[in-house]
């Protein structure tokens, strides 16, 4: 029997087959008088602690108690956290009591901690806020799109596209402590189709068990996180695996819950290589102390051992910072946890504050956005694009809150960990210090928008729009049409090079995503090897060429760019235009031409063996 909370009165019908004498009435029985005072009394749900999760007599005493004070009918509707691993056994339990029961545990020294659930509910708009080849690009993407893939030399205005490596988040997992999702919604459904890969795991407590596959959020703060993380239009990393760990209530034992379910998911992945298992972990959701109440020991204990397990298995942690105007200090687990010292400290959180970049306002602080010495980086948090899980299938909704942010960061993590290269210079044989290097490499590549408004250290993707010409069609997808990847190339057929080689084509590449992203040249010569590169000065212009004798060499881990085929029309591109000097004094040589080097049929300035 499911019960409906928060309070239900039960009435005890009895069928009684004897004929009673009214002039003789039966005496009740004790046991009778108890049945009817019970049957009485209000029945509540009320949530219960142990004093300690890791001592095991605790959680069978607990277990004893619940059989023998909660009523036959009722005993369906008991929930128990079992986590049974890290040491520690049950973390907690919902059950259905009476006041009077309830009273009677309250004196027992295995309990830490009773309460009714619904006095530690808590709305969870928490963080919501009321007030190459190998890139592909999402043409006129949405202002926090265009961000993440934001150069440091180029402003936000001048370009139109979000640029992405094509791998996007590919095979790693990423797990949503949230409300749940809308998977209806064809922000889910289009491209890649992330609502697909979506695997469901539900945390109970604080309400009657369900495992129903909908957004419990009255806005779908849920659906929102899928989205920013791995959404068509408005994801970082399109090609993940969403795991979506509902809460099926808006209450702290829920949201305990679902991480307890996170690291029962993740620790087979785990057991099966430890060397190698990774994850993403979004937790878009804070409790303050004073709502924690009376459980606030022994839940932030719990939790601080469950997210400690699952960053020493290599699994990043990313939580946003909060809200609260105007920038108030962090108050909220499990933020906090970032902040405290010694042991009790998790140093590998990721602590994500927001910042606008809604009309212009490209790297100021959020008004709301909680500080902390220990918030690691930012991203977009105010008036930005997400699905609507409300229910409608196109419907989209603009919000604000760190929420947002973080799930941002979450995908930015995937979407690095997606990128073979960067995944193996990464690596680590120990799960905490491949955790540590992912955090690293994200601030790395974090750069400030804009230092006039505070050094806030925003997310970038290594990505250049410039790189990412106009594909050869339009007919391609929208958000993820392919790139025709080419920088300067200046190079021309039958051209001679210092006696080295017949130059069909070079092109300068910065590499993508590589851990030490520094400018290189990669050539391409048509019936001859690359060995190296060359380069002259002419007229204060520098040009450079490829030079072979050689199989050619490229840096390990470059991402390898070479432009296409030239058509019979363009097989001789055409040569740098370098403009006229003035005209020099009469009687005076023109600058930059030597008497005697140079005629009207060698003028190229790639003709270098003749010296001009």
């Amino acid at each position: 029997m499911h019960l409906v909370w928060p309070a239900v009165v039960f009435s005890l019908l009895i069928n009684v087959s004897l004929q009673l004498d009214e002039s003789h009435p039966k005496k009740q029985s004790t046991d009778d008088v108890e049945l009817e005072k019970r049957a009485a009394e209000l029945v509540e749900l009320y949530s219960i602690y142990p004093k300690d999760a890791t001592v095991k007599t605790q959680a069978d005493a607990i277990n004893q108690l619940l059989d023998q004070y909660v009523l036959p009918a009722n005993k369906t509707d008991i929930y128990a956290s079992e986590c049974n691993r890290h040491g520690m056994w049950t973390l907690f339990w919902n059950a259905p009591l009476t006041e009077s029961k309830a009273d009677i545990l309250k004196q027992d020294p295995n309990i830490g901690y009773i309460g009714k659930s619904n006095e530690l509910e808590y709305d969870p708009t928490l963080n919501y806020a009321a007030d190459p080849s190998d890139l592909r690009r999402q043409k006129y993407a949405a202002e926090e799109m265009k961000f993440l893939s934001q150069p440091p030399e180029l402003s936000l205005p001048n370009f139109e596209h979000y640029v992405y490596e094509e791998s996007a988040g590919r095979g790693v997992n990423v797990y949503i402590s949230d409300t749940g999702a809308n998977l209806a919604n064809q922000e889910l459904t289009d491209g890649s189709n992330v609502a697909g890969r979506v695997r469901w795991l539900f945390g109970q407590g604080g309400g009657p068990i369900n495992t129903d596959q909908v957004d419990l959020h009255i806005d779908g703060h849920g659906t929102c996180m899928l989205d920013k993380i791995g959404g068509y239009r408005y994801g970082v990393a399109k090609n993940v695996n969403p795991i979506v760990a509902r809460a099926v209530h808006n209450h702290p034992d829920a949201f305990l819950d679902t991480v307890r379910q996170i690291d029962a998911d993740y620790g087979p992945i785990y057991n099966q290589d430890p060397r190698t298992a990774r994850a993403i972990i979004n937790m878009s959701w804070g409790f303050p102390a004073d709502q924690l109440r009376g459980i606030k020991d022994a839940w932030v204990n719990e939790l601080r051992t469950l997210m400690q397990k699952l960053i020493s298995m290599g699994a990043t942690i990313v939580i946003p910072s909060g809200n609260a105007y105007p920038n108030k200090e962090v108050d909220k687990w499990p933020p906090l946890f970032a902040g405290e010292e010694g042991n009790n400290g998790i140093p590998e959180l990721i602590i994500v504050g927001g910042i606008e970049v809604y009309r212009g306002r490209n790297g100021k602080l959020w008004d709301r956005s909680q500080t902390a010495p220990f918030v690691s980086v930012y991203a977009p948090s105010f008036i930005i694009n997400c699905a609507d899980g409300k229910g409608g299938m196109r419907n989209r909704l603009e919000v604000t809150g760190t929420s947002h942010a973080a799930a941002q960061v979450s995908g930015m993590g995937a979407y690095f960990l997606g990128i073979p290269s960067i995944r193996d210079y990464l690596h680590d044989d120990n799960g905490r210090n491949r955790v540590t290097k992912l955090k690293d490499h994200i601030l790395r590549n974090s750069w400030v928008r804009d230092k006039t408004a505070g050094d806030f250290n925003a997310i970038y993707n290594n990505e250049d729009p410039r790189t990412c010409k106009k594909p050869p069609s339009d007919d391609d997808d929208e958000v993820a049409e392919p790139c025709q990847v080419t920088t300067t190339t200046t190079g021309a057929n039958d051209v001679t090079v210092m006696g080295d080689c017949f130059i069909d084509t070079y092109t300068t590449v910065t590499p993508t995503n590589h851990p030490t992203p520094t400018p290189e040249l990669q050539c391409s010569c048509a019936g001859a090897m690359v060995a190296g590169v060359a380069s002259t000065e002419v007229m204060g212009t520098t040009y450079t060429w490829c030079q072979t004798s050689g199989p050619p060499v490229y840096p390990t881990g470059m991402q390898t760019v070479v432009s296409p085929p030239a058509t019979a029309e363009q097989a001789s591109p055409p040569e740098p235009t370098i403009e006229d000097p003035p005209a020099p004094p009469p009687g005076e040589p023109a600058p930059g031409k030597p008497e005697g080097k140079c005629n009207s049929d060698d003028a190229s300035p790639l003709n270098v063996g003749n010296d001009c």
